[in-house]
């Protein structure tokens, strides 16, 4: 796969939901050369406990080939833990490029949980890219 020549920021506004109670909004992706930046939005509430996790099970990017960039997991919070009531704004590092030519990616949180897990709700949400030269 071909490399980008260098870092293009991709604007977006997508969010996606699961049921315990978890919302994730993508602001923007930068698609680097060695890592792949997913600026989120992610807000949790649920009267049943009092956090959950983004970062439970595996979460990456996969590309439409299948292939998946997986989430550098911060050191200071292994399994982005959000607080019930509260919001995290930050920015998710993937190790990994993206191919220039790519249409879409997909933001998989907690690969393989259901949406209703309070430990960390399964959730994908599809990201629409335009290629790099594309209109």
């Amino acid at each position: 796969a071909a490399v980008p020549a260098a870092a293009r920021t991709v604007p977006m506004a997508v969010q996606g939901n699961a049921s315990a109670g978890l919302t994730v909004r993508v602001k923007s992706i930068e698609l680097g050369v060695d890592a792949t930046l997913v600026d989120i939005s992610a807000s949790f509430e649920n009267r049943r406990t009092n956090f959950t996790n983004l970062a439970e099970s595996d979460t990456y990017l996969a590309d439409s080939a299948g292939n998946r960039l997986m989430l550098k997991r911060p050191p200071d919070n292994r399994y982005l833990r959000i607080m019930s009531g509260d919001t995290m704004e930050g920015r998710l590092v993937f190790l990994g490029s993206v191919p220039p030519a790519e249409t879409q990616l997909r933001l998989v949180i907690n690969d393989g949980m259901p949406p209703d897990s309070t430990d960390g709700p399964g959730l994908s949400i599809a990201l629409p890219l335009k290629p790099a030269g594309g209109s």
